[in-house]
């Protein structure tokens, strides 16, 4: 589970995002689903950077990914999870 942290720091990158026309519905239904930890550990465990991550580099939200969640609260994910996020943030 989730620390609130986490949970607040999500619910406000969705927000930002949404602010300026970005809506991760793909995320937020396995958010949904698998609950928040799971999902981001699905998702920068793929092979593929995600279209979620290029749209909020584009926005300029960088610091609001998943992958920046992912080393932000980094004693909620594990080693893998971290070394994923960090390559990822390193290919911007």
């Amino acid at each position: 589970m989730a620390s609130a942290d986490l949970e607040a720091f999500v619910d406000e990158a969705i927000r930002l995002g949404a602010g300026r026309g970005y809506h991760p519905t793909v995320f937020i239904g396995m958010r949904n689903n698998h609950g928040t930890v799971s999902a981001i550990s699905k998702l920068v465990q793929t092979g593929d950077i995600q279209s979620g991550f290029k749209k909020l580099n584009e926005l300029g939200l960088r610091d609001w990914t998943i992958e920046a969640a992912v080393l932000k609260f980094s004693n909620e994910f594990s080693v893998d999870d971290i070394k994923c996020a960090t390559w990822r943030l390193e290919q911007l």
